[in-house]
């Protein structure tokens, strides 16, 4: 049996380790019994519950068999309950009561495979390819009313097909998804929760858009414990601004991984990348004593064609939920797409780096951060709407903030912190010839940032 923190126990645990953390005062020591282990986690997935391509159980499956830990289906604004139902993200099927009594005794979400009528994902080639994977069994259609129909597993039954302990954890939650008033997209993640509320589009901008979900989440869910993070600033282009996250200091979470420019967009290279980004709201945070902004990788998988993009490494004492939490809420934690650390620690000090090297160098250690004293000043960029870019006012700030204090070739190093650093944080990565650092660099990894 899988114990749960009680919930006092969880914030209790919570509070001192972030505590700690953000004075100076936490180790990420190895002495600790039982024995904190990293697990490989994406808390940022999707499948026919909403607009991800496979079914859940090829979804679920696919990251079972790579090797990772945990994940959260976070399908967009609904969670996968076992109520009968039709309706879900972009799918509405016009259903007749002849149709719905076709369904007496079932349970779930039955989705239409796409037609003329029916405007969704779910073509029929994927169900096919499903049946191929999962054999007739593993697949339950229905006719009703000159349409066909596929049963999505709910939840629960994934955890009882999937889950094993201590092997593979799986995390309910969902996406909350829509735009402001000028459709810019403000999407964030409500990660260990069962139920959604909606989404207001009224609102109009995206300062405003977190503040109301953040403080919506905390009265239906605070109850129990559970994560909020802010989801790809880039996407769709630009859409959220450093100053969204300056203006909600008590947002702890956002992707760091996850920032890529709709397709319909032409990419920008004059401004801000996703590190950046992060760089300017912690400057602002550790310059106005707030808690810093913490960095995940995530995958955002839709189409389950490639490779994974990032993920996240946790240092839990065991894979369980509540145990996971307690260490990404006290940032015991690091976004990757490819790396690993071997050693992460910091004494309140120092934070002191090695890589795990599974295949030959070069590689680097950038140190990263921010000095008392910087020059604060934004300034707006305006993009106009263009055939590949919309209409936008881009955040531009000073190179003093996110500089390199210091770079080291090599597998190990680390680094004191200065009495004019206000944070550090250390990217490890794979130097190849090309000169191009940018936020893009394959494989890498991220720690999280620490200040005394």
């Amino acid at each position: 049996m899988i114990a749960y923190l009680t919930r006092r126990d969880f914030l209790r645990a919570s509070a001192i380790a972030s505590a700690a953390l953000l004075s100076g005062k936490f180790s990420f020591g190895q002495d600790a019994a039982p024995k904190p282990r990293w697990y490989k986690g994406n808390l940022h997935m999707h499948n026919q519950w909403s607009d991800g391509l496979p079914l859940p159980e090829q979804a679920v499956a696919w990251y079972k068999d790579r090797g990772w830990d945990f994940i959260c289906p976070s399908d967009h604004n609904g969670f996968q309950s076992a109520d009968l139902h039709f309706t879900s993200f972009g799918s509405k099927p016009k259903m007749t009561d002849e149709m719905i009594a076709a369904f007496e005794g079932e349970t779930s979400l039955w989705k239409p495979i796409k037609n003329p009528n029916v405007e969704n994902k779910l073509e029929r080639e994927i169900v096919d390819k499903a049946i191929e994977e999962l054999g007739a069994a593993g697949v339950k259609i229905k006719e009703a009313g000159g349409m066909t129909f596929v049963r999505m597993t709910p939840f629960d039954e994934l955890v009882e097909k999937f889950v094993e302990e201590e092997k593979f954890l799986m995390i309910p939650g969902y996406e909350h998804t829509g735009n402001c008033v000028d459709k810019r997209a403000v999407h964030m993640n409500f990660i260990g929760v069962r139920e959604t509320f909606p989404y207001n589009k009224k609102i109009e901008e995206p300062v405003d858009q977190i503040r109301e979900s953040y403080a919506q989440g905390k009265d239906r869910f605070g109850g129990a414990p559970y994560l909020f993070t802010a989801n790809h600033p880039m996407w769709r282009f630009y859409d959220v601004n450093p100053s969204a996250l300056m203006g909600n200091p008590a947002v702890r979470i956002f992707e760091l991984i996850n920032n890529g420019i709709h397709k319909d967009f032409k990419r920008r290279n004059d401004l801000w990348e996703p590190e950046k980004f992060w760089d300017v709201v912690n400057a602002w945070r550790a310059s106005n004593d707030q808690e810093l902004l913490l960095g995940m990788g995530s995958d955002d998988r839709h189409d389950y064609s490639g490779e994974s993009k990032g993920w996240t490494k946790v240092r839990a004492e065991r894979l369980e939920q509540n145990a996971l939490f307690a260490a990404i809420t006290a940032g015991d934690m690091y976004a990757s797409n490819g790396l690993d650390f071997e050693t992460l620690e910091f004494d309140g000090k120092t934070l002191n780096v090695k890589i795990d090297v599974k295949e030959e160098g070069p590689y680097k250690i950038d140190f990263v951060g921010t000095k008392k004293g910087y020059d604060p000043a934004c300034k707006v960029v305006q993009v106009e709407e263009t055939e590949t870019t919309p209409d936008r006012k881009v955040e531009m700030y000073s190179d003093e903030i996110g500089a390199v204090l210091e770079s080291v070739d090599g597998v190990e190093a680390s680094y004191t912190l200065k009495p004019d650093d206000l944070y550090v944080r250390a990217k490890i990565y794979r130097a190849d010839d090309d000169p191009n650092l940018r936020w893009k660099t394959k494989p890498a990894a991220w720690t999280q940032p620490y200040r005394a």
